[in-house]
């Protein structure tokens, strides 16, 4: 681990330092006219558009590289939705201008198969595999910071304290036990965006089990009204407040965002999601930590069910919204009516290179496991 202090952009150089090694390998790779393929799995709550080293600026880099050779390149993007946050503020627009810039090329999740409440793992991996020189490349970066400036290094006034770990550029002939977990993820976020924009039976289920999760929330919340004890109203009203980000969350995922981005102004005008970083510090343990919890906040039990009140007649919106106002209509061809002008070239792009990434990670996974046998 190294220590990533106020005046230092050391975690800036290294992680730059990766993404040129990444760019050499893979344009030598295809100028030569290898069999290859390069995964770059990033993941960070925040990314800045403008995050620069040098003057060249990272998401611009990442973009040229996948340029070269989209079909042999594989971008994962995990993310957080800028709908999260306050309507008007400067974090929401420059979180939504980082996602608009990659989701041409890149596969950018931001609500995955496992429907986590907040995306906190902030890491880069890459894996460079070349087929026709039977040879691996391999790098790994984490840490504590956001893809910032202040995180990564210092602006004119300061930067932020932050740690940061990091592991190659390395040359191997095979893989390890943890490459294969991160490769499965790999392949089963890819699986989960094309589908969404493919298979209309996966994006039914998908927004089904959602609304089945909302419903019981719901149930839950009515229930718990009739008379019950702090803490569990407590936990209620925080199930509640989840599972309505969530709902924003959910519509940043799916496609025809057209579509969707006016679903998210309705239901912002119904109520606004909490800010992600408060509500995290809110969620218990249990009920008994639940009641400590609500003490420590002033919420009482009048208070407590006048505010789930509130987020049930919200929640019951949004499951009308969502259900009418998606659901119902749904097919593939119709949404694609709904597809902004970014979605359009990722549909395309998918339709080309999809499935070549598809049978590219699989085919790394079975050598693998071959190699185990």
């Amino acid at each position: 681990m190294r220590i990533k202090y106020p005046n230092s952009d050391n975690a800036l150089r290294n992680l730059w330092n990766m993404i040129s090694f990444i760019k050499d390998r893979f344009t030598r790779c295809t100028h030569q006219l290898h069999n290859s393929i390069t995964t770059l799995y990033i993941s960070s709550l925040i990314i800045s558009p403008r995050l620069s080293f040098r003057g060249y600026q990272l998401l611009n880099e990442i973009h040229n590289i996948i340029s070269l050779s989209p079909k042999d390149f594989v971008c994962i993007i995990r993310t957080t939705d800028p709908s999260y946050f306050s309507k008007l503020s400067s974090l929401k627009l420059l979180q939504k201008q980082t996602i608009d810039f990659l989701r041409d090329k890149c596969y950018v999740i931001v609500f995955g198969p496992h429907r986590e409440f907040l995306n906190h793992a902030k890491f880069l991996i890459f894996y460079h595999v070349c087929f026709s020189e039977k040879i691996i490349y391999h790098g790994k970066y984490y840490g504590s910071t956001n893809l910032t400036i202040a995180g990564l290094a210092f602006g004119k006034s300061s930067g932020n304290y932050e740690e940061f770990w990091k592991s190659g550029p390395i040359s191997k002939l095979d893989f390890s036990k943890g490459d294969e977990f991160y490769l499965d993820e790999m392949l089963a976020l890819i699986n989960h965006k094309i589908s969404l924009y493919s298979d209309d039976d996966y994006l039914k289920k998908y927004l089904s089990d959602h609304l089945n999760y909302m419903h019981f929330t719901l149930m839950r919340g009515k229930r718990v009204l009739r008379g019950t004890t702090i803490g569990e109203l407590y936990e209620t009203y925080v199930d509640l407040l989840i599972m309505y980000n969530k709902t924003f969350a959910l519509l940043g995922e799916i496609p025809g965002k057209k579509l969707t981005e006016e679903l998210k102004e309705e239901l912002i005008e119904v109520k606004s999601p909490t800010n992600p970083l408060e509500l995290e510090m809110m969620v218990p343990v249990d009920a008994e930590n639940a009641e400590l919890l609500a003490e420590d906040i002033g919420l009482g039990r009048n208070n407590l069910r006048s505010q789930i009140r509130d987020y049930i007649a919200a929640m019951e919106q949004a499951f009308k919204l969502i259900k009418r106002g998606y659901l119902d209509i749904i097919s593939l061809n119709e949404i694609k009516k709904h597809a902004d002008e970014k979605e359009v070239e990722f549909i395309e792009f998918i339709k080309t290179n999809g499935t070549y990434h598809k049978r590219n990670l699989k085919k790394i996974l079975e050598m693998m496991r071959g190699h185990k046998r």
